[in-house]
């Protein structure tokens, strides 16, 4: 008889267990932990670079023959791409910006200050698949070159150029899905000089 009450009574604080951790969950709601290095739900809400990758415009796989990445720094209230100020409302995108043609990169992916961490966003040139008029960088390559690249900005803060480990993982699955969709080999992906990721 005795077994029997206290199997009673486990059960019972079992359930009120699950209850009362039902409601605290309930309670909680769907918020994630203050996000450590790496946040899997925020992870989760950025759109799949394969989306990104496909342009409204028939793509050029022979066309697109090199991948350059850069830093621009960007604060809270602009999104700053390589020197170009671009006011826009942060909850609008890139398709609402007028000037929208003087981007001078394929794909831009944001550090968390101006938007999403590592939310990939490509322009208007990628969407029609345009050359971008992007100065050379210590004439490492000739003009023709420099016309077949793609061109991707890492949004940063401040003089060190640390772009965030999101940043960094978006950025790495974003090349390989242009290498292997338009044929472009690794050893043409050029990444900025301080690169040691």
């Amino acid at each position: 008889m005795t077994a029997q009450s206290r199997q009673t009574k486990v059960l019972v604080a079992l359930l009120i267990s699950i209850v009362l951790c039902t409601m605290i969950l309930n309670v909680l709601g769907h918020n994630p932990p203050s996000a450590g290095a790496f946040c899997l739900s925020q992870y989760y809400r950025l759109v799949p670079v394969e989306k990104l990758v496909r342009s409204r415009e028939v793509q050029r796989p022979r066309y697109w023959k090199w991948i350059e990445i850069y830093y621009s720094e960007g604060d809270s209230d602009v999104r700053v791409t390589s020197g170009l100020n671009i006011q826009v409302e942060l909850s609008g995108s890139l398709s609402s910006v007028s000037g929208q043609q003087d981007i001078d990169c394929h794909f831009i992916i944001y550090n968390g200050h101006n938007d999403l961490d590592g939310k990939i966003e490509p322009t208007e040139q990628w969407n029609r698949q345009l050359p971008v008029n992007r100065p050379a960088d210590n004439n490492r390559r000739r003009a023709r070159q420099n016309e077949q690249t793609i061109y991707i900005s890492i949004v940063t803060n401040g003089q060190n150029h640390q772009p965030t480990n999101i940043q960094i993982k978006r950025l790495y699955v974003l090349v390989e899905e242009l290498c292997r969709e338009l044929n472009i080999k690794s050893e043409s992906v050029l990444y900025p000089d301080s690169w040691q990721y």
